[in-house]
């Protein structure tokens, strides 16, 4: 109930500051999602305004399920690695949906100024923000050394240039060998 209650919170507080969201689930209104993350399933239903309502839903109308992938994703992909979430349920609130949480946004400097002022609000946002990149930044280079290492040093994997020219080896081998096989055939005659 408290975890329903703090993203019912979060979500409707991001529709409000993305113009047009809440607008766009109003067609889809009493309709009923559901957040299925596992260990705990969130179910919402959308009220006529177009926010989230808590509501216990036994059937909804679509459910999303993160995935494994799309958690190894999303420190590196963000926003784009949620298409690696599975989706089922009525098509046309799947796209809405869909399109809803790709345009939300969070305006942090508009949340903080309240707190600490227009100007450290900004200064904290840009501070956050160049932190987060370079985090990302750092990730994304771990990856890749990572990678370099199974395929370079430990030898666990081929190098994609390895992988082609040994394709293009065999394909070379079995256009020999058909030849060969024509050229038989053509001697028995």
């Amino acid at each position: 109930m408290i975890a329903e209650g703090l993203v019912e919170k979060g979500l409707n507080h991001l529709l409000r500051q993305s113009p047009g969201a809440a607008e766009a689930l109003q067609r889809h209104a009493g309709l009923g999602v559901r957040f299925d993350l596992g260990f705990a399933q969130l179910d919402f239903r959308i009220a006529d305004d177009g926010y989230f309502s808590e509501a216990v839903i036994d059937t909804p109308d679509a459910v999303i399920r993160p995935t494994a992938q799309l958690l190894t994703r999303l420190p590196f992909f963000g926003r784009d690695a949620l298409r690696d979430a599975e989706y089922h349920g009525d098509p046309a609130l799947l796209a809405t949906l869909d399109r809803v949480f790709r345009q939300l946004t969070w305006d942090v400097e508009a949340d903080l100024a309240p707190w600490v002022g227009d100007i450290a609000a900004h200064r904290l946002h840009v501070l956050g923000a160049t932190a987060l990149d370079r985090v990302g930044g750092a990730f994304a280079a771990l990856g890749r050394n990572a990678g370099e290492y199974v395929v370079e040093e430990a030898e666990m994997m081929a190098r994609r240039v390895d992988v082609a020219r040994f394709n293009a080896d065999v394909d070379a081998l079995a256009d020999a060998v058909a030849r060969l096989e024509a050229r038989i055939a053509q001697l028995e005659k």
